[in-house]
Parts: C-alpha cells; structure tokens; sequence
C-alpha cells in the first residue's frame, strides 16, 4: 500500500470517528493521514473541525492559516475562512478577524452574510485602552462605509440573523449614542421589511395592557431584576403578560413563573420561532406598553425593537445602554443612577424612578452572618464576567497587590476557557509583582457565590462596567464593595444602591488612588459589625422595597395617559 493510500485510510477511518463522536480518536486518525500528505486541503479541513469541537481553538487556528496559505480549491479555502472566523470569535483573536476583514474585502471568498459577520464582530476582551481607541476607530468608519455603500445588498431576516454587536459596545467605556443609531439605520437597510410592519392602530384600552419581553426570563440576572414587577404590579389597574422567546432556557426559575401566572393574574405568551409570527402575536395583544428588558442581550428579540409593536415601547437597565432606536421611547433609570445632564447620552427620553427600577427579593441562603464566616487573610474578590474587565482596571490591581502585601485577589474564570487564559496573559503584562496572588475560581452556585463573597474581606467593583445583581446577592452578608462611578449608568449601579440604603461614608471613590486606598483599608478593618450595618441597610432599603412598585405604577400610568 502506498502513502496516497494509506493516507485515504486513515482519513476515511477518521472521518467514520468523527460521525460516531469520537473525536479524540478522530484526531489520531486525521493526524496520521496529514503526515502522509501534508498539504491536502480535506484533510486538514477536517482536522481543524474535529479540534473546533474538542474546543482546542488554538490547534484549529494553527491549521486553518496553514491551509488558507496554500494552494487549495476555491470551496476548501471558503470553507476554511468561514470556520476560521468562528475560531477567532472563541479566541477573542482581534488580529485574526482584522485579517478576514482585509480579506473580505480583496477577495470573493465571502457571500454578503458571512462578509457581514465579520465586519460588525467586535471583541469582548482588549489588551489596552489604546487598542480600544483605535479599534473603535476602524470599526465606526467601517460602519458608516457599509451603511452609505450604494450597493448593499439586502438580506433574509429569516435565513440570515445578524448578531446585533451592541452588546459589546457597552464594555469599553465610551459614549455609544451615534454608533448605535447607525446601527440601527444599517438594520433597516439590510432587511428592508422591518420598515413595512409597524402597528398601524393603538387602541386605548380600560386597564393599562403591559407585557415584558425577554428570552432571559429564568435562571438568570434579569429575571431577578424584573420578577418582583410582574408579579407585584395591582393587577386592578394593570393587565400584565410575559413574553418568552422560543429560545428561552429551561430552568427551575422559568418552571416557577410559569406556574405563578395563575397566583399573580398575568398571561404567558410563548413566541415562535418565525419572526413575523412573533411580530402579529405581540401585536395582537394590542399593548399599551411593550417593556424590553434587555435590549442588545438577544439576537432573537432584537430586530423586533425596530419594529413598533405597540403604543409606547421602552427599556431599562437590563442591559444599561441607549438603543439609538427611535421605536424604543423610554428608558427607565433612576435618580440614583443619573448624572444631571445624562438625556444627552439617550435616544430614548430617561424616565428617572424615585428607586432603584426593580423589586429585588432577598437572596435564599440557609447560613447566617457568623465571625466563621470571616476569613483570617485579606481577601480581595471581583466576583465579575471577565468582560467586565477594562484595560484601565488592571492598574488598581497592580496597585493594591503592591499596597497590600497581604492581598489575595479572586477573580471567577469565563465559560470559555481561552477567555480567561486571555484576560491572565493580559494581566502578566500589566500587574508588575505578586502575580502568583491572583487567583481564579470555578463559576459557582448562587448559595456557595454569595457564602464567599461573605467570607471575602472586601469586594471590587470593575471601572466602566461595574456590578448589579452581583452585587445585591452580595448585601445578604453585608460585605462592601469599593466602586469609582463614571458618568455612564453601567458604573453607577453600586454607588446608586448605596445612596437608596442610605449608607453612611460609603466606599466611592473619583480616582484610581482613592479607590486603592479604600480597598486596602476596608480589606485590613473587615468586621462583622460592619458587614452587619451593610446587610441591615440592604434590608431596609434595597430588598423587597415596596414603594417600588407604587413608584413605577405611577410612571407607567402618567405616560401612557400624556
């Protein structure tokens, strides 16, 4: 048998392992059939697959710019394009979409959507904020070519959903008004039939009709925040249903609203997963007020907020950003979440509730606030998503290891494994010493998440995009948080708790070197009377605060009525 034979073997054998799900094995094969020829597109196409779902992105990358460097059929290098984009997206690889970017736009190796796909990718984690800045930069005069390109072609809602890059936007600090307006723009050009389906008629109905849309409504951070509204809005004046996307996830937390609709007298309307089916049941509800809870958090939903679907539509802190929509009407912030001039930094008009804009229940946990609870080493935890981490952070980090010779900082690892290995590389470049005093845990339950943030000494609030239910889970055991508000609302979510419980000289600070200063002494005059004061005031004012509701009533009724 010769070489080409043997070859086509041990590739044919590896291709019977992958169908089968043997993909380690598949490997193997793959492998002994490349050492025999070396160059052949097929081979290494499956190769990097069978690396691409055992999650080994690197080996897959490895192979797939290997390829794409040598003379293969026009498919094969296609094929391999499209996969490689879908490895730099788990990479986080800024460099390697840059380069599909450039290619995409020399060669015909793309169809419209998949040029797409990689024009409007933005990445979760920077290496700095220099690359932020000049990321930014390509990326808006990229969006103003596409929109204003004469000759863009349209596309299929149905068959080629974009995924909405907003989302991402919110991380890097910016103010991100214009670039979401364009993208908004850019939305109607590419599916034009968003612009045709618009409710024609509103009706005005006895009882204020509102529904709260979202693909999250279960065991997730936006339920939490939005539970306590549904259930809690008087049913007499207030005729209330809950939207869930097809794609919503099972869950406990899901299972349990659906069996209170009955308790709490609201309807459940479950969407297809056709998009104009979606579009004619919400408006045949004839809604007086359509509630986006989470706009940019939805591939799914998103494209349904172009559309008008009934009298008013608004969002809120779910995802804490402008839309630059001009269909979303409203977004619902607070007082204690706004600086003054803060319409400026909206599309939508700021409607500012007296509270906090939710009914937070007090978090289940069967321990009590005990001097076991605290730990005898000064533990720093930043118990955030790793996207959360800007580059301007990394500072306070290196700053309070050299401060505090004592300091143990607890980050919790990313899902995907290259993200957090991302984030560390990063921090080896910028926290000069004491490296091997950063840690990173496992994610854990909601019980066990809030036991360590109680056995913590003090917590971190990120800068640009700090904590929200994060950090009211963490109030059941009072231990504080240090935050550094900007003028934006993702970072004001901490300070704007603080001032609703009413906290005495609570830790915010305006700069990097009082917010060093603050965690270094908190972490060294960690008691239990303290964390005592904290979780008492969280009680008070944070948790199951009912003038929350009388206050939202009461916003809800005046627009709709103006």
């Amino acid at each position: 048998m010769d070489n080409q034979e043997k070859a086509k073997k041990f590739f044919l054998e590896g291709i019977n392992l992958f169908t089968k799900k043997e993909f380690d094995k598949a490997i193997i094969e793959f492998k002994k059939s490349l050492e025999l020829q070396p160059k052949r597109g097929s081979i290494i196409l499956n190769l990097s697959k069978t690396y691409f779902k055992v999650k080994n992105y690197m080996k897959a990358k490895e192979h797939l710019e290997k390829l794409i460097s040598f003379s293969v059929s026009l498919e094969e290098k296609k094929e391999a394009l499209s996969l490689l984009y879908e490895v730099y997206i788990n990479l986080d690889d800024i460099h390697g979409i840059e380069k599909l970017k450039k290619i995409s736009s020399s060669e015909d190796y793309f169809d419209d959507f998949t040029k797409m796909k990689v024009n409007l990718y933005y990445p979760k984690l920077f290496d700095s904020v220099d690359q932020i800045k000049n990321f930014r930069k390509g990326y808006s005069e990229n969006i103003k070519k596409i929109l204003y390109e004469e000759s863009l072609n349209t596309l299929n809602l149905e068959k080629n959903p974009l995924v909405p890059p907003n989302f991402w936007l919110s991380y890097d600090g910016q103010d991100n008004l214009e670039i979401n307006k364009k993208f908004t723009k850019l939305f109607k050009k590419i599916y034009p039939e968003l612009n045709q389906l618009d409710l024609k008629d509103t009706v005005r109905n006895k009882k204020i009709k509102i529904g709260f849309i979202s693909e999250f409504f279960t065991n997730h951070t936006i339920l939490k925040l939005f539970e306590g509204i549904i259930y809690k809005l008087d049913k007499s004046k207030f005729e209330v249903y809950i939207f869930y996307s097809d794609k919503t996830l099972p869950g406990t937390r899901y299972e349990e609203l659906k069996r209170n609709s009955m308790m709490y007298d609201y309807e459940n309307v479950f969407l297809p997963e056709n998009f104009y089916q979606k579009v004619n049941l919400i408006k045949e509800k004839c809604l007086d007020i359509l509630f986006y809870t989470d706009i940019h958090m939805s591939q799914n939903l998103y494209y349904l907020t172009l559309i008008r679907l009934a009298k008013i539509q608004m969002t809120s802190w779910g995802h804490p950003e402008t839309t630059g929509n001009s269909k979303i009407d409203y977004f619902l912030s607070s007082k204690f979440l706004e600086i003054k001039d803060c319409q400026k930094r909206y599309s939508e008009k700021v409607l500012l509730s007296n509270y906090l804009p939710m009914y937070f229940y007090k978090p289940k946990v069967i321990n009590q606030l005990k001097e076991d609870l605290m730990v005898k080493k000064n533990i720093y935890s930043c118990p955030q998503n790793l996207i959360k981490m800007h580059p301007s952070f990394d500072l306070a980090i290196n700053k309070i290891l050299k401060k505090d010779k004592k300091a143990e900082i607890y980050f919790i690892k990313d899902s995907n494994e290259e993200l957090t290995k991302k984030f560390f590389n990063r921090l080896k470049k910028t926290v000069t010493t004491n490296i091997d005093r950063i840690y990173f845990k496992e994610k854990l339950t909601v019980e066990h998440f809030i036991n360590d943030c109680g056995k913590s000494s003090v917590l971190l609030d990120p800068f640009i995009f700090g904590a929200g239910n994060s950090f009211h889970e963490s109030m059941y055991y009072g231990t504080p948080t240090v935050t550094m508000p900007t003028k934006y609302l993702k970072s004001r979510i901490v300070t704007g708790a603080y001032n609703q419980m009413e906290i005495e000289n609570p830790p915010i600070a305006k700069e990097v070197e009082e917010y060093v200063d603050l965690c270094v002494e908190f972490a060294n005059n960690v008691n239990l009377d303290l964390k005592k004061y904290y979780s008492e005031q969280a009680n008070k004012n944070l948790f199951e605060n009912e003038k929350v509701i009388q206050d939202l009533e009461l916003k809800f009724e005046s627009i709709v009525n103006n």
